[in-house]
């Protein structure tokens, strides 16, 4: 099928409902719904999927839980889940984390692709910052430590649905600093802005518009590499 064709199919199963959908044996070939606390590595929020643009609402701040512990905080104790970053990384470097792919759910079975985006995101990074040292995270290493990176990171959040597939960068400087959106392939919209406080779900600020077929996932993100390294340059210095 040809591409346009493809995208159009989408936007209209988009408008027509975001509920899920069956393909032609009844199987169900959207990815589940899975919502938790803004926070959680290990289950955050679904982007919203929507075929009109939506208007920007305001970023909300982060709000304390009934422990008084605000999600995603230093003091929150999935710091020490297994998607936490082990080494921080080293001053005057890079930090390639392991892709954010939601819903956790589809995630081991996108393993083979999130290596081949680590993979783009070590070039991107040696282009970016040329001649710093660049520490590759593994699976499920996705998240910077307590404190922060000791340097800029690099990652990405990915979803897909069917054979429809959506990037967006995600740059952050050392330290606990925001975290900056910038579309990889597909059209999205952010909802609150083009960045995410500190260990906020990314996700949470996604507003997915439409979607490229995945065999063209690569393609489609090397159009963009030049914005990605821009905002990388950006924060490294």
């Amino acid at each position: 099928m040809p591409k346009g064709s493809f995208l159009g199919v989408l936007a209209l199963a988009a408008l027509v409902s975001v509920g899920g959908c069956k393909d032609n044996n009844g199987q169900q070939t959207n990815p589940p719904d899975q919502t938790a606390n803004a926070g959680n590595t290990g289950q955050p929020d679904q982007p919203t999927t929507s075929g009109q643009a939506g208007q920007p609402t305001q970023q909300q701040p982060p709000q304390a839980d009934a422990n008084g512990v605000v999600p995603g905080s230093k003091d929150d104790p999935r710091y020490h889940s297994p998607e936490v970053s082990k080494d921080p990384g080293q001053a005057g470097g890079v930090v390639v984390l392991w892709p954010r792919i939601i819903p956790s759910a589809i995630a081991d079975q996108n393993a083979a692709t999130a290596s081949s985006i680590q993979q783009h995101m070590q070039q991107i990074a040696g282009r970016a910052l040329p001649g710093r040292p660049i520490n590759v995270r593994p699976n499920p290493e996705r998240v910077c430590p307590k404190g922060g990176c000791a340097a800029p990171s690099l990652n990405v959040f990915f979803t897909r649905q069917a054979n429809a597939c959506v990037a967006v960068a995600l740059v952050a400087g050392a330290g606990e600093v925001n975290t900056r959106l910038v579309p990889w392939a597909g059209e999205v919209v952010f909802k609150g802005g083009d960045s995410v406080p500190f260990r906020q779900p990314p996700e949470n600020q996604v507003t997915i518009k439409d979607y490229v077929p995945c065999d063209a996932l690569m393609t489609e993100m090397a159009k963009q590499d030049a914005a990605v390294e821009a905002a990388l340059r950006a924060v490294g210095g």
